[in-house]
């Protein structure tokens, strides 16, 4: 049984509709897979938006619903998490680090290849480190969060971290060259044409990331 956990903001729109349309495709091809869904800023309890159930509905789906926070019981079920932009994986891997390798946003994972692979992993580790490099700097000058960073603690930051910006910019350079934008735009708000077009790219991503899957036999 392969167990999946998509992530987005408010857990009301991308990510349980990712949910529902995973899920309809593993019963109608008969694939073990158990999904489900979270936001980073979710309040648990709250339904999905009606414009993604009226959506999924078009699509044969219907899916009851309530939003959940992330948390780490969540985060250790899953074998795989799929956020849905980059800025939702970068607060998983911030929060809960010892999921980093099971972490790609949606379309991320649907474009993967081993060379794409070693790159995401790479980025992901630079990034992991320069946030140790500044919470290191912050607590050697005992600063709060809140704190204005003095002139010395900048210099410091600058000093330890520019080999590490310079080695990101290579490899986002590289990734510019290879990728797509690995993001999902968010619906929130929008009109139901907006959530349709918003179904629809995650369907296509999904339904490569399935084919990917068959072709492996990991089922």
């Amino acid at each position: 049984m392969l167990r999946i956990l998509f992530v987005c903001t408010g857990n009301t729109c991308r990510s349980p509709m990712a949910e529902a349309i995973l899920r309809k495709i593993a019963q109608d091809e008969e694939l073990e897979i158990e999904v489900r869904s979270a936001g980073v800023s979710a309040m648990n309890g709250s339904p999905a938006s009606k414009q993604a159930l009226q959506v999924l509905g078009e699509k044969g789906i219907r899916h009851s619903h309530r939003s959940r926070l992330i948390e780490p019981e969540l985060v250790d079920w899953a074998d795989l998490i799929l956020t849905m932009t980059r800025t939702h994986k970068h607060f998983m891997i911030h929060d809960f680090p010892d999921s980093m390798e099971k972490v790609y946003t949606l379309k991320e994972y649907a474009d993967l290849d081993p060379e794409k692979e070693a790159l995401l992993r790479k980025l992901d580790r630079l990034d992991t480190e320069l946030e140790a490099k500044r919470a290191e700097i912050q607590a050697r000058f005992s600063l709060r969060a809140e704190d204005p960073w003095p002139e010395e603690a900048e210099q410091a930051l600058r000093q330890e971290v520019e080999p590490l910006l310079k080695e990101r910019k290579k490899l986002l350079k590289k990734m510019d060259e290879s990728s797509s934008d690995p993001d999902i735009s968010d619906p929130f708000g929008g009109s139901v044409d907006v959530y349709r077009q918003c179904a629809d790219e995650l369907e296509k991503a999904i339904r490569k990331i399935v084919q990917r899957w068959k072709r492996e036999k990991r089922f």
